[in-house]
């Protein structure tokens, strides 16, 4: 059983549960600044005037063009990139795996937590927590609306895990 969602939207002390950072602000923000940089002088560069408009004069600005776009694309891609994860319920093994979806369909187990170290889950059109005894999360994911949150219920329940 899985719950799927764009992005982990984890707390403070996500390292310590073994989840990567994504883009800090400063380098989402000089990704698209620059990226934008890159289209406009790509774009930009076919309103230089040239000497004369000989081939080769053309082949370099299309071949300049069409690589700064391609750049520029590439490093607004860097600020708007969101991961997929997924929480797989595993009621075999009696645990929750929280999984990530890398490039090219590939798959990363980011870690393995067992239904006895979740006191409850807590459960909102937003976000799933997943919480230990002590009431701290040990997950967090984020969920896109009512229906993903009604899913997320089914298969806590399905799996007798109490919600808060």
């Amino acid at each position: 059983m899985t719950v799927a969602s764009n992005a982990f939207a984890l707390a403070a002390d996500r390292a310590n549960r073994g989840f990567e950072r994504g883009h800090t602000v400063p380098v989402r923000a000089a990704s698209v600044f620059f990226g934008f940089a890159f289209i406009w002088a790509g774009a930009g560069l076919w309103l230089v005037p040239g000497l004369d408009l000989e081939p080769g004069v053309l082949m370099v600005k299309a071949f300049l063009s069409i690589m700064m776009v391609a750049a520029g694309i590439g490093m607004t891609q860097i600020a708007t990139a969101r991961k997929l994860a997924e929480m797989h319920f595993d009621p075999r093994t009696r645990q929750v795996h929280l999984i990530e979806m890398r490039g090219r369909g590939r798959r990363e187990s980011l870690r393995s937590v067992g239904y006895d170290a979740i006191s409850s889950a807590r459960v909102t059109d937003q976000s799933l927590v997943l919480l230990d005894q002590r009431g701290k999360a040990i997950a967090e994911m984020a969920l896109e609306g009512p229906d993903m949150r009604d899913e997320a219920i089914a298969h806590l329940r399905s799996q007798s895990i109490t919600l808060s």
